[in-house]
């Protein structure tokens, strides 16, 4: 096995975080190496990718992940931590967990994004369609499978997947997806109408919102493209998948008691 990982080199403390875990398992005979600069593994036939830092580094990982078919884990060096399974004290029993198999590898569905029917991208996490300046409100319109949500006035709208719903849309009064779930889950920002509330939808649906003024998008974390009055921005599953190593049983409910109290 060969383990690959993942961390932002610009902050030293992760560095040497990262350090003395590729040393511990560099220990027990397995191969390490550093993600190189252009996030493409040195090795694919059997790397695994380790994202050292918090859920940021983690949902960034999960992108080249995805793109190079290859399963990821997390080492949790941030405040929360929601998506990492692992910290640093407990990082050898991963280390003894990957040596006997006694993990599984889960495939969590991603979003596709379009504008104006061109693919621009997917998304592991969530999408963020927000308003263009700081002040005032935006309208957005939005359609769930061609039947008509209605119009949001207020600051944007996330779409997430079930991985994401625990994200921004939390924060922003969405609601909780039990595990085993694969939804999107569709959450107004600071509306201003009362009569619009988080929709939680089937991955298979079409999700689409026409703009009414200028926006942007981001999709997990990464502001990406300027939209427009009249454009319109679809949302369906992705073709793609990111794998997921796992290693222990997990409560969501109790997490989201332990990290986000």
């Amino acid at each position: 096995m060969h383990l690959v990982f993942a961390v932002h080199t610009g902050k030293a403390s992760l560095v040497s975080v990262c350090r003395r875990l590729m040393n511990a398992a560099e220990a027990e005979g397995i191969f390490c190496s550093l993600l190189k600069t252009d996030g493409i593994p040195e090795k694919k036939d059997d790397a695994v990718l380790v994202a050292v830092g918090g859920d940021g580094n983690f949902i960034r990982t999960a992108q080249i992940a995805c793109r190079n078919d290859l399963p990821l884990f997390g080492v949790n060096c941030g405040r929360i931590g929601f998506l990492t399974e692992w910290t640093e004290d407990s990082f050898p029993e991963a280390i003894r967990m990957l040596r006997e198999g006694s993990y599984a590898i889960c495939e969590r569905a991603m979003l596709s994004v379009a504008v104006n029917g061109e693919h621009l991208r997917d998304c592991f996490n969530d999408l963020l369609i927000y308003k263009h300046s700081f002040s005032g409100v935006m309208n957005i319109a939005l359609e769930i499978n061609g039947q008509s949500v209605g119009d949001l006035f207020g600051d944007g709208l996330i779409v997430a997947t079930s991985t994401g719903a625990t994200g921004y849309s939390l924060s922003a009064g969405g609601p909780i997806i039990a595990d085993g779930l694969e939804t999107m889950v569709v959450t107004p920002i600071c509306a201003h109408t009362l009569h619009f509330r988080p929709v939680v939808c089937s991955m298979d649906s079409s999700v689409n919102v026409t703009m009414d003024g200028k926006g942007v998008l981001a999709a997990d974390g990464d502001r990406f493209r300027s939209v427009s009055r009249g454009d319109r921005i679809t949302v369906t599953r992705s073709c793609e998948v990111t794998k997921l190593m796992t290693f222990r049983d997990r409560n969501l409910f109790r997490l989201i008691s332990e990290k986000l109290n």
